[in-house]
């Protein structure tokens, strides 16, 4: 990032802090609202803005592939396990408890990358209100590699 980049006024980082928090409340449509009526007036919204945009996409797609693997892990387990006590009757109370456990352990799983998504948007929602250019991990640096040209 540059030096010489001026300081961010109130209003400016108070919308670079809405823009994050809008993972919990407005979904992608107010970055993307924000972006397009401030994006030739402020750099500082712009980059928080354009990051907040692709970090919504990056969180729905990872959901969506994390939800998608839930899906096939259960199918291949209930098949798979459920064959198996067909054919041994020995411990038929053993299918339900490792089904019910893998399913506890997927729906945790999809708990805590929601959780995570947003303690970590609240984060950098917080370090933007400071006036500060935090970088997203594999968004931010492209993101102000195209605001910068």
């Amino acid at each position: 990032m540059e030096k010489n980049q001026t300081i961010p006024t109130s209003d400016e980082r108070l919308l670079a802090l809405l823009v994050h928090l809008s993972v919990l409340f407005g979904g992608i449509l107010l970055p993307i609202i924000i972006w397009a009526v401030q994006k030739d007036k402020s750099q500082f919204v712009r980059f928080h803005s354009l990051q907040a945009i692709f970090f919504h996409i990056a969180y729905i797609v990872f959901l969506v592939v994390f939800i998608i693997g839930i899906v096939f892990v259960m199918l291949v387990f209930g098949v798979g396990i459920g064959a198996m006590t067909s054919k041994h009757h020995s411990d038929p109370g053993a299918f339900p408890v490792l089904i019910l456990l893998l399913t506890a352990a997927l729906y945790i799983g999809i708990f805590v990358v929601i959780f995570a998504a947003i303690g970590y948007a609240v984060y950098v929602g917080v370090k933007a209100f400071g006036g500060e250019y935090k970088m997203i991990p594999f968004i931010g640096k492209r993101v102000w590699e195209s605001i910068s040209r």
